[in-house]
């Protein structure tokens, strides 16, 4: 057995923890896909705040599509540039503001249906009982030494759909979410549809001094897996706005927009959110291992804080520092480098499909066929040489109703299906059937990886 070292493959981790099978839930029914959390209560001496509440009455008749939507006025209702994009991302922050202010600074007043926010099932496994976040990545404080982190941080994330694009959810789970529903495009999204991923991080300010004044809100977390939860304060720092628009976007149809927080900008923690880029293609003209010209469907804000850059991917793609896409330490070649920037935030969704047959990064896959990354006998990922073939199939600027491999079903980017719900709806239920066909999901499994890396990440996945 190949023996990994604890940080070795924490982005490998950072996305294969989230599909642990919904076999304990709120009502201690195996199949109850809406459950709002993992059965983790905090004691009312210590929280008696509201709790995180599945917003799952999806959509049965389609909203109507956005007509000159904010985010398009911003440009001119064209397509989005490298010139354009700043605006682009702030008509898409402000979008949402009314409503992440309540989520965030008024939580006691937050009610995600009336709002018009959405969720996915399956996932109660995974969900703390606040705000019904999961975990998303796992930092060893080197990854951020630069900008002061002195501990090791966990960052823990939550996604919500807007009506158009819960209307696609919907159309997949249809009312109970026994039996999902990937025929005739069913997971591709409607034009205009908007989705967002809020991430937050548990180093606090004295920790890490770049979040000094950053939103903070308490989750129920067991950091240490003792199986005993405590209300703990996090931090948010990272936020996701992604939009289907193929005006703007007239190749991948999806623009991919990241926020930041910036304690040197001006305002309140809200307002300190600030762009880090957009990316709306994978720029797939530009081999960024011979060719350093500047990249033309990816924006990077020249103005954001320095922490937030150090994790960008492949050539400067986008990507947050929530996002893994900085593989550390990497095989290439056969040589060991302790930091290769491998993804984006698009070649990463890009895999979106199923079944997962490729891995989130570029890197053979073992056994192929499956999601499952090659390492080396340290537990290194291997990667493929950057630049080659191999590894420019994951930066490519497809539809969302083009698979990467070709005969799977395709997700339209969107990883929450395909490396989180379906996985779990499979693993709870046993059933295999999508599309007409016996499709077993094969891809990475908790205990599969626990064995895998020995528990040395202490049974993070149980």
């Amino acid at each position: 057995m190949k023996k990994m070292n604890k940080f070795n493959l924490f982005f490998v981790l950072l996305f294969a923890f989230a599909i642990t099978a919904c076999d304990n839930n709120n009502n201690g029914d195996p199949l109850e896909p809406f459950a709002n959390n993992n059965d983790r209560i905090p004691l009312m001496e210590d929280y008696d705040g509201p709790l995180f509440e599945l917003s799952f009455n999806y959509p049965r008749i389609m909203p109507p599509t956005p007509v000159n939507p904010p985010w398009q006025q911003a440009i001119g209702g064209g397509e989005i540039t490298v010139e354009n994009a700043h605006d682009f991302v702030l008509a898409l922050k402000d979008l949402i503001e009314e409503d992440m202010r309540v989520l965030i600074f008024d939580y006691a007043n937050w009610n995600a249906e009336q709002r018009g926010w959405y969720n996915q099932p399956w996932l109660a496994d995974i969900r703390e009982a606040i705000y019904g976040t999961y975990e998303g990545s796992e930092f060893p404080a080197d990854t951020f030494e630069a900008s002061g982190l002195t501990v090791d941080m966990t960052t823990h994330v939550l996604t919500f759909y807007d009506e158009l694009s819960a209307f696609t959810v919907g159309n997949v789970w249809g009312v109970d979410a026994l039996n999902p529903d990937l025929e005739e495009g069913q997971a591709q999204f409607k034009e205009g549809a908007v989705i967002i991923k809020l991430a937050f991080q548990t180093a606090s300010p004295e920790q890490w001094p770049v979040i000094e004044g950053a939103a903070s809100v308490p989750l129920f977390l067991d950091p240490n897996d003792t199986g005993l939860s405590t209300v703990t304060d996090t931090w948010l720092f990272q936020l996701d706005i992604i939009v289907k628009d193929s005006i703007a976007s007239p190749d991948t149809t999806w623009v991919f927009t990241t926020l930041v927080y910036d304690q040197d900008a001006e305002g309140d923690a809200w307002d300190k959110m600030v762009p880090l880029g957009a990316m709306w293609g994978n720029d797939p003209d530009i081999n960024s291992a011979v060719d350093d010209s500047p990249l033309q469907e990816n924006w990077i804000n020249p103005d954001a804080p320095p922490y937030s850059t150090a994790t960008l991917g492949w050539g400067g793609r986008l990507s947050g520092p929530n996002d893994g896409a900085v593989a550390s330490p990497a095989v290439v070649d056969g040589e060991t480098i302790q930091n290769v920037p491998a993804s984006s935030c698009m070649s990463c969704h890009g895999v979106a499909e199923y079944e997962l047959e490729s891995f989130l990064l570029p890197s053979p896959s073992d056994p192929e066929g499956t999601d499952m990354p090659t390492v080396d006998s340290d537990g290194n990922l291997v990667l493929f040489t950057p630049g080659s073939d191999d590894w420019n199939r994951w930066f490519q600027s497809r539809p969302g109703d083009e698979p990467q491999e070709a005969g799977l079903i395709p997700l339209d980017y969107d990883m929450v299906f395909a490396f989180k719900s379906l996985p779990s709806w499979s693993q709870a239920t046993g059933l295999t059937e999508v599309d007409g066909r016996d499709r077993p999901y094969t891809g990475l499994e908790p205990l599969t990886i626990i064995n895998r890396i020995q528990r040395t990440y202490n049974g993070m996945f149980e």
